[in-house]
């Protein structure tokens, strides 16, 4: 019944929003970046190049991909971005090609060095760099990329939705923390060395929300390295990893079969769990995707109410 009630308002909302008329955009657009810099945008944008792979995802989610010329290596959702023109690495972009294919507007994330976007900028190619850390920040994230590229209809439609899953899924975490009981979670990044995400990370604001408790966040940095006595001392409740943290990939099988984290309760209770990297790492429409696999690890009784 639940379910049903959360679909009719969902249906509601989004019935409401395409109701909302979008007014003609105006140019020239004046806009500042969350890296603190200013762009204006003359006229309506038809060359983008994406550096990022939530980016990516993103002007693909807005129906914007027949403007997407180019993309950094790493982006690969969806599989049809790996037709477009490579423009290099997220960290180490491709000056000179970037500027040969005359992009209106380059789209980043902070991952990309701001010398790369400051050199773009002297060589007249404007860009926006986006420094997401939340779900809330990449709803709005996301609407700004629209209001950027004329796509305001598709943003509000998408972001509605969004917002509307996303409350609907905190409402039940919330439920869980009547007691504010916080499960006890560890986020392992890399397993050799042990690498996890501190404090103001993306993935500490994930755990926050799903209703755990990122003991990463008492360690100094944003990807601090564990040593196995900190981790056993600090003993979570609920461990998760992906597929990616290991050279070779990872397994269940892999992370249950680790003698030396045997007295962890995590492992004793066999709470340890793989989420997809690209859906939790990424700030993208699939971050609530991300979100749920979260909640899933941390309250696996919600499994059906989140689904």
């Amino acid at each position: 019944m639940k379910n049903i009630k959360f679909s009719l308002f969902l249906l509601i909302l989004l019935i409401f929003a395409a109701a909302i008329p979008i007014s003609a955009q105006e140019f020239p657009l004046n806009y500042t970046d969350e890296l603190g810099r200013d762009i204006t945008i003359n006229k309506e944008v038809e060359r983008i190049i994406t550096l990022a792979p939530g980016m990516t995802e993103v002007i693909y989610a807005l129906g914007l991909e027949d403007k997407l010329v180019a993309v950094s290596s790493a982006c690969d959702y969806p599989s049809e971005a790996l037709q477009k023109e490579d423009v290099g690495r997220i960290d180490e972009p491709n000056i000179e090609k970037i500027v040969a294919l005359e992009p209106d507007l380059v789209i980043a994330e902070s991952v990309t060095p701001i010398e790369s976007l400051e050199r773009l900028t002297e060589l007249g190619i404007k860009n926006i760099g986006f420094k997401p850390v939340s779900i809330n920040d990449t709803i709005n994230m996301i609407e700004e990329i629209a209001y950027l590229t004329s796509a305001e209809e598709a943003g509000t439609e998408l972001s509605s939705k969004m917002k509307v899953n996303y409350q609907h899924l905190r409402a039940l975490v919330k439920g869980k923390l009547k007691n504010n009981d916080r499960k006890r979670v560890f986020y392992e990044i890399w397993s050799d060395p042990l690498y996890t995400a501190g404090q103001g990370t993306f993935i500490d604001s994930l755990i926050q929300d799903a209703g755990g408790y990122n003991i990463g966040r008492e360690a100094e940095g944003s990807w601090p390295t564990y040593s196995l006595e900190s981790l056993i001392a600090a003993d979570p409740e609920v461990y998760i990893s992906s597929a990616h943290s290991a050279p070779d990939g990872l397994t269940l099988e892999d992370l249950r079969g680790r003698e030396l984290f045997r007295e962890i309760s995590a492992f004793k209770n066999n709470r340890l769990y793989l989420v997809d990297q690209n859906l939790v790492n990424r700030p993208s429409p699939r971050i609530i995707e991300g979100y749920k696999q979260f909640i899933q690890a941390i309250f696996p009784d919600l499994k059906e109410e989140i689904n």
